[in-house]
């Protein structure tokens, strides 16, 4: 079975300042498979470099392979909870600025995949575009992790969240008061049985491990799971973004 996407799912990616990625990103969105028609909503933190000017010249150039729609948005939940109110299909996919898909299948087979299963909550594993090889042994650790913990405590990456949108706003969206994982947090709320960590990947590049640290990231990661029902934890600024 195939589906028609733009009548399936919207996108949303929050930016601030993200003149280095943003080009690159909607590039890579352009040459998706079935892309035809689909609704992209750039929710931007006032950015003070590029990042809006591009948007707005891709507008222009790509439309109407992708529409795109540059709003007002903010910190990262809601910037993505702003978007969403854009959102009138079934299914809403979240990606980050730097987001590189990896196949020009990947959202046609992850959407297809959605209505199969009829899923609520799909992830890709993630790869590291960088040039330090450390980020790759760092991501392939963490896919491995995440598969594991899967079974009882899904982990949709920001930087790849499908979701039905009537789910995404029954659980309440983001929550705007995280400062921290606000996407592990979301994630948590589905039904382990309705999620699915896709054979898709999507790349990033070690621009967050260059400021945090591999160690830092690492124990990020061990503290979101041991806090995982902690809501003041969540709350705290670790200096992710």
């Amino acid at each position: 079975m195939s589906v028609n996407i733009k009548d399936k799912l919207t996108i949303v990616i929050p930016t601030y300042n993200e003149e280095k990625y943003i080009g690159t990103t909607l590039e890579n969105l352009y040459e998706q498979s079935g892309i035809d028609g689909v609704n992209v909503i750039i929710a931007d933190a006032n950015s003070t470099d590029q990042t809006r000017i591009i948007v707005e010249r891709y507008q222009t150039k790509f439309e109407p392979t992708l529409k795109i729609r540059l709003i007002d948005g903010g910190k990262v939940a809601y910037g993505r909870n702003m978007g969403s109110r854009y959102v009138f299909t079934k299914y809403v996919l979240f990606l980050d600025a730097d987001s590189q898909l990896l196949s020009k299948d990947n959202i046609l087979y992850n959407i297809n995949l959605m209505e199969q299963r009829d899923l609520d909550l799909l992830t890709c594993k993630i790869k590291s575009v960088g040039k330090d090889f450390r980020t790759n042994i760092a991501f392939n650790i963490f896919n491995v992790i995440n598969k594991i913990l899967s079974l009882h405590t899904p982990f949709a990456i920001g930087g790849y969240f499908m979701t039905k949108i009537q789910k995404f706003r029954g659980f309440g969206m983001f929550n705007e008061e995280i400062n921290n994982s606000e996407d592990y947090w979301l994630s948590r709320h589905y039904n382990p049985k309705n999620f699915h960590i896709s054979k898709m990947k999507y790349g990033q590049d070690d621009r967050r491990f260059k400021k945090m640290g591999y160690i830092k990231m690492l124990k990020l990661i061990i503290l979101n799971h041991i806090n995982r029902n902690n809501i003041d934890y969540f709350k705290k600024d670790v200096g992710y973004w």
